[in-house]
């Protein structure tokens, strides 16, 4: 087994109480997968056979309603788990998990991974302990994301991308308009007239990446602003 698969198997909630040559026998064959931007994991409604930790890469789950445009519900990264569908028998895939960039995957074979499970109850109970922190998890994110106006899901993205920087900032996109309005649950058009409302806080925008932010704690404010329920 790879040192870096092992090592983010070992920290992660998951698999932590699995000692290691229990963590190889749960390995697909190959155990590592790259996929490259765009490129699909699985898709909605595909028969659910393995489980994928992020070794490094983005990947965003997307569904798809029938005659609706697709949603992104979360963006995964470094560390975290998707295709937990897997672990139930006959299961079939609840959304499409897509990399936003060259991601690297380990790779769970779920049918493994359950009949271990089966033969030790105590490691179940440990998973399933692990698994519900991570669905809280991501249960938080999509709650905060429906519940924010449109002005604010993209302040309060700008702010993640700055980090701790402070005053005049440049911040660079990390994947196309387009999808970055996929990433934030609205519509092309409805992010052209967010970026237009930031403008007068001093956010501007060319077509490409580069998004310069002339205070970030102007943009600070007024996300903590639309969080006590002022205006957008």
């Amino acid at each position: 087994m790879n040192s870096d698969t092992l090592s983010a198997m070992r920290v992660h909630p998951l698999f932590a109480s699995l000692p290691e040559a229990e963590l190889a026998m749960v390995l697909d064959c190959p155990e590592t997968s790259v996929f490259a931007e765009d490129e699909p994991l699985f898709r909605q409604g595909d028969e659910a056979h393995r489980l994928y930790l992020i070794l490094d890469g983005v990947v965003e789950l997307v569904i798809n309603p029938p005659g609706q445009r697709s949603t992104v519900l979360a963006r995964l990264e470094d560390g975290e788990t998707v295709g937990a569908d897997a672990l139930t028998p006959g299961g079939r895939h609840a959304a499409t998990a897509r990399a936003a960039e060259p991601t690297l995957v380990a790779v769970i074979n779920g049918d493994k991974l359950t009949a271990h499970l089966d033969a030790n109850f105590d490691r179940a109970i440990e998973m399933i302990a692990g698994m519900a922190g991570s669905l809280r998890g991501q249960i938080k994110e999509i709650t905060e994301l429906k519940l924010q106006s449109t002005t604010e899901r993209l302040a309060s993205y700008l702010i993640e991308l700055a980090g701790s920087a402070r005053g005049r900032t440049v911040v660079r996109l990390p994947c196309e308009k387009r999808l970055l309005a996929e990433r934030l649950g609205m519509e092309p058009a409805t992010l052209s007239r967010a970026f237009a409302k930031l403008r007068d806080l001093g956010v501007e925008t060319s077509r490409g990446d580069k998004v310069e932010i002339a205070d970030m704690g102007v943009l600070r404010r007024l996300a903590e602003a639309l969080d006590m329920g002022g205006e957008p």
